[in-house]
């Protein structure tokens, strides 16, 4: 399996080329800027709100997420890759945006904001060691009507075991997703952990996005 360390040193080589690539990818059908959009509607943000983006690379979320939280929201941009986070400041450089702050953390690590009131990831957090302790994380961060969305990779039950191999080779292998990337199931968690949840499945059953609204109390979840 792929270390934490391991994964930096890819992303610390792609950065000056992960934009071009991801335009790339609607070519073989594979949507994923429409399947991020999705997830950040269903975080319910409002202006003035504050969101975390776990993983966000070099910011392609931050147009989108801006439009919902406005001038007097915030967003926290997260990632373990230094020089992606190099690209995302020239981003926020060129758009004139004074409203985000990018920090240098794992995941893993990451310490939530007592103002967060979303917390969004996508592509990201099959990275994590343990995206359900991850997950129980930010959830118990989150206060009352909070929440929570993922947008990620999973293993399609109904593809044929040579063309998941295939996907992988030709969306992942350059950004260090193997098929390890899709462990577990942390659509689950996102369910157990939040009163109101739901699920869904695009690129034939190869993205999920999840999405929790009012974390359970913590001894309940």
């Amino acid at each position: 399996m792929i270390t934490t360390e391991e994964i930096k040193a890819v992303y610390q080589r792609r950065a000056g080329i992960y934009d071009l690539s991801t335009r790339l990818y609607p070519f073989i059908g594979f949507r994923f800027e429409a399947y991020r959009r999705v997830g950040i509607e269903q975080l319910r943000l409002r202006p003035g709100d504050c969101v975390v983006d776990l993983g966000c690379g070099t910011g392609l979320n931050f147009q989108p997420l801006l439009e919902r939280v406005g001038p007097r929201g915030k967003i926290i941009g997260v990632d373990n890759a230094p020089r992606m986070l190099r690209q995302a400041e020239k981003r926020i450089a060129a758009a004139g945006w004074n409203n985000i702050e990018l920090r240098v953390s794992p995941m893993e690590t990451f310490v939530f904001p007592e103002d967060v009131k979303g917390i969004f990831s996508s592509g990201a957090l099959g990275f994590t060691p343990d995206p359900e302790a991850l997950l129980c994380r930010a959830a118990r961060a989150l206060p009352e009507a909070g929440n929570l969305v993922i947008v990620d990779l999973k293993r399609p039950e109904k593809w044929p075991g040579w063309l998941f191999h295939l996907y992988f080779v030709l969306l992942g292998k350059a950004f260090a997703v193997t098929p390890d990337y899709v462990r577990g199931q942390p659509w689950k968690s996102v369910e157990a952990l939040f009163a109101s949840s739901s699920y869904a499945e695009r690129y034939g059953g190869a993205v999920y996005i999840a999405s929790g609204r009012n974390p359970l109390p913590r001894d309940t979840a």
